[in-house]
C-alpha cells in the first residue's frame, strides 16, 4: 500500500517557509442585520473570500431568508450537497441539474465566486458508478474513463463560471493512510494523483484544483497531505490550493494548534481554504471528525439543553471569543489563505442540528436562524474595522 510520509525535520523545515500572493477584493453594500455597519464580505474584501454553504431549498423555496443573507454577506457560496455524484447522476444516463444550474449562474448574476463541491469523494457516490452492466466491479481504466466522464460534464455545462473546485475529499484517514474506498480498491493507491491529473486535462486552466479534507491538524493526515503535495509538485502533477474543513468546536483544535497548521500547510505554496467553518456550540459527547457514515446519537435534555433557543448569555460571549481566537489566527496567515467559507448560512442551516446527535438545536454560526447577527459575527468584523 502507497502511504505518503514526512519525516519530522522536514516539518520543522517548513516553518521557516513564506508565502506570499495577493487576496482577491470584492467591494459591496453595507448590511442593517446588527450593530455592524459592513457586512463580512466588506470587512475581509482585502483579506481573502468569506464564504457560505447553500443547500436546495435556498433554490427551490421563493425568497429564502437565508439565500438573500448569504447575496448580502458572503462573497463565495459552495453548493452542500447537489453536485454530488448520487444527487446529479443518480443512474446511469439520469441527471439532475436544476439546482446546480441556478447555483452557477447566482454566481454570475451576484459576482460571488462559486466552488464545486465535489468530483470525488466515497461517500453519496451511487453504487452503480463503480460497476458494470453485470454488477462487477470496474476495471481501473473503466473507472478513470467514468471520472473523466464526470469532470468533462461539468467542465463543458459550467466552464468558467465555477472557478473553485474540491477535487478529492477526505480520501485519508486520520492515522494517514488512504482510505479503502472503492476508489482506492479499483484504481490503486494513486488514485487522488490521477485525480488531479483528469482535473488538471479536463477542467477549465483558470480552475483553482483542491484537496479537502477535515482534520487536517491531526498528524497522520496532516504528514500525509504534505507529503502528498510534495510528491505531486516533484511530479508535476497541479494541485492549486489545500482545503481544511474546519469543523471545529469550543476548545480543540486550539488557537496554537491552528497557527502551526496554517504554518505548515502554507509552507508548500499552495493556496489555502478554510472550506466548512463551524464551531460545534454543544459539543459531540467525545466524538470528532467529520465522518458521516458514524452512527448518530439521539438528543436528549443533557446534549441538547439550549432546544428552547434560550442561550445564555455568558455562553454567547464564550461562543463570539472562540471565533474572534479563530478568526485573529487567519488574519495572521491572510497572505496565504484565499477563502473562509461557513458550512450553512443560519444556525437553522446547520448539518449540526443532525449530525452527530439527531434532533437537537445547535449553534455552530455567525447568524441566528431569525437571520439577525450573533455577538460572534460582531467580533469577527471588529477585528478589521
Amino acid at each position: 500500500m502507497k502511504i505518503y510520509k514526512i519525516s519530522h525535520l522536514a516539518i520543522i523545515a517548513t516553518l521557516a517557509i513564506g508565502v506570499f500572493s495577493c487576496s482577491e477584493k470584492s467591494t459591496e453594500q453595507v448590511t442593517e442585520q446588527s450593530g455592524s455597519t459592513v457586512t463580512l464580505k466588506e470587512a475581509y474584501a482585502d483579506k481573502f473570500l468569506v464564504g457560505a454553504t447553500l443547500g436546495a431549498s435556498m433554490f427551490t423555496t421563493p425568497n429564502h431568508p437565508s439565500l438573500a443573507l448569504a447575496k448580502e454577506n458572503f462573497s463565495a457560496v459552495t453548493l452542500d450537497n447537489d453536485m454530488k455524484w448520487e444527487r446529479i447522476n443518480p443512474l446511469p444516463g439520469k441527471f439532475n441539474f436544476e439546482i446546480a444550474d441556478q447555483f452557477a449562474q447566482l454566481g454570475v448574476d451576484e459576482n460571488i465566486s462559486t466552488v464545486g463541491h465535489v468530483l470525488f469523494w466515497h461517500s453519496q457516490t451511487p453504487d452503480w458508478v463503480f460497476k458494470d452492466d453485470e454488477g462487477n466491479l470496474l476495471t481501473r481504466d473503466a473507472l478513470l474513463e467514468r471520472m473523466r466522464e464526470r469532470a468533462k460534464m461539468f467542465a463543458t455545462r459550467y466552464g468558467s463560471r465555477i472557478k473553485i473546485w474540491d477535487v478529492v475529499n477526505e480520501a485519508i484517514e486520520d492515522d494517514g493512510t488512504l482510505r479503502k474506498s472503492l476508489y482506492n480498491q479499483i484504481i490503486g493507491d494513486d488514485f487522488i494523483e490521477q485525480a488531479f491529473i483528469i482535473a488538471d486535462q479536463e477542467m477549465p486552466k483558470d480552475a483553482t484544483l483542491i484537496y479537502n479534507d477535515y482534520g487536517m491538524n491531526r498528524i497522520g493526515r496532516r504528514d500525509t497531505v504534505l507529503a502528498m503535495v510534495k510528491e505531486f509538485q516533484q511530479k508535476g502533477v497541479r494541485i492549486d490550493g489545500i482545503g481544511l474543513q474546519g469543523h471545529w468546536g469550543m476548545v480543540n483544535p486550539s488557537a496554537e494548534i491552528i497557527d502551526t497548521t496554517l504554518t505548515l500547510y502554507a509552507a508548500t505554496g499552495l493556496r489555502l481554504h478554510i472550506t466548512e467553518l463551524d464551531v460545534d456550540f454543544l459539543g459531540r459527547d467525545g466524538m470528532t471528525g467529520a465522518d458521516v457514515d458514524i452512527e448518530k446519537l439521539i438528543a436528549t435534555p443533557e446534549n441538547n439543553p439550549y432546544s428552547d433557543g434560550n442561550v445564555p448569555a455568558a455562553a454567547e460571549d464564550k461562543f463570539a471569543a472562540r471565533y474572534k481566537e479563530i478568526f485573529q489566527t487567519f488574519i495572521k496567515h491572510q497572505k496565504s489563505i484565499d477563502r473562509v467559507t461557513f458550512w450553512g448560512v443560519t444556525d437553522g442551516d446547520s448539518w449540526l442540528n443532525g449530525w452527530p446527535v439527531v434532533g437537537r438545536t445547535n449553534y455552530p454560526l455567525l447568524f441566528k436562524r431569525d437571520g439577525s447577527a450573533k455577538k460572534a459575527h460582531d467580533a469577527v468584523i471588529d477585528l478589521v474595522k
